[in-house]
């Protein structure tokens, strides 16, 4: 699907989709955006002593997000959460926009602290990647609204696209939603433009296991993939990837395309010692890509994150393609 395309369908989709809300793992068939944000009026209304429907919607709700993909998300529509993922672990996996040092952790998204997240009296919760499961339980504190990007289809960035303007539908801030989108339309048609000279050699996505032998490879699924169809990249990963776009390998995978490009994300020492043990592996120094100086070091990003990875990975590709990141 062309940049044009998939902007044009998160329009399309998001004008025409009803808001749904889910509460303890399930969904609302059904729901309208009328009776959603009449529902979270009277219920802000409610929560607080004092409060009224009418002055309601005035009143910025609790927002909790424990996982990046949501913190994220609620960060790209200007609003700050309450609680949110630990701002380490945020900060440690690349993740844009800048949290604020102000908001609350709530821990790690595999076991987020409810007992902070009931002290804090959120309003709503609103998760990424957290498994149904995981919702199930935060349902006991709060309403959950889920970005569903990560379903296992094809259109992972119009998804997150669609579900950005869904939130911002909920909250009341439609226009700042339209406003993130079109900024990143903006990103992607410049870095598309940055990237029209360059040779159209196909391009892998790795992160390399320190063990030197073993990789993680980005393909279909990801917004990474749509991100680079987007900006006329190809995907030199053409195999099965999961639910969320990737799959695990070995580096001998990496022979199946020896025109392509190598862009391997930066993990500190991890990648450090899998570059040292390469070094010494006779397959690593024979490939093609890699006598010609085409393997590349590519800062640290959320790779499961929400619609801001598109912005910060079509900018960190097109640098790393152009010769501006360092090898």
């Amino acid at each position: 699907m062309s940049r044009p395309a998939i902007f044009r369908a998160v329009r399309l989709r998001a004008a025409m989709e009803p808001v749904e809300l889910a509460r303890a793992g399930r969904s609302a068939p059904g729901l309208t955006r009328r009776h959603c944000m009449g529902g979270f009026a009277c219920g802000f209304a409610a929560i607080r002593p004092g409060g009224s429907a009418a002055g309601a919607a005035a009143v910025h709700p609790r927002i909790a997000t424990p996982d990046r993909a949501g913190t994220q998300t609620l960060l790209s529509l200007g609003l700050t959460p309450s609680a949110a993922v630990s701002k380490e672990f945020y900060d440690s996996m690349g993740a844009t926009p800048a949290m604020p040092g102000s908001v609350v952790s709530c821990g790690n998204p595999v076991e987020p602290n409810l007992e902070v997240l009931a002290q804090l009296h959120v309003d709503l919760i609103v998760t990424g990647t957290i498994p149904p499961d995981g919702r199930d339980v935060l349902a006991r504190v709060a309403p959950v609204f889920h970005l569903d990007i990560y379903t296992g289809r094809d259109g992972a960035l119009a998804r997150a696209g669609d579900e950005t303007l869904r939130l911002a539908r909920l909250l009341g801030i439609e226009a700042a939603g339209h406003a993130y989108v079109a900024d990143l339309a903006r990103t992607i048609d410049r870095e598309a433009a940055r990237l029209r000279t360059r040779p159209r050699r196909a391009v892998y996505i790795v992160g390399l296991a320190p063990d030197g032998r073993n990789m993680t490879v980005y393909g279909r699924n990801s917004i990474m993939h749509d991100v680079m169809v987007a900006l006329g990249v190809g995907n030199a990963w053409t195999g099965p990837t999961g639910g969320a776009g990737f799959t695990n390998t070995g580096i001998e995978e990496l022979a199946r395309n020896p025109k392509a490009d190598i862009l391997h994300i930066d993990y500190g020492a991890g990648t450090d010692a899998a570059l040292a043990k390469l070094a010494a592996s006779p397959f690593w120094t024979n490939l093609p890509m890699v006598q010609a100086g085409r393997v590349r070091r590519v800062p640290r990003f959320e790779v499961f994150g929400g619609l801001p990875l598109a912005a910060q990975f079509a900018t960190l590709l097109a640098d790393a393609l152009l010769g501006e990141r360092a090898a």
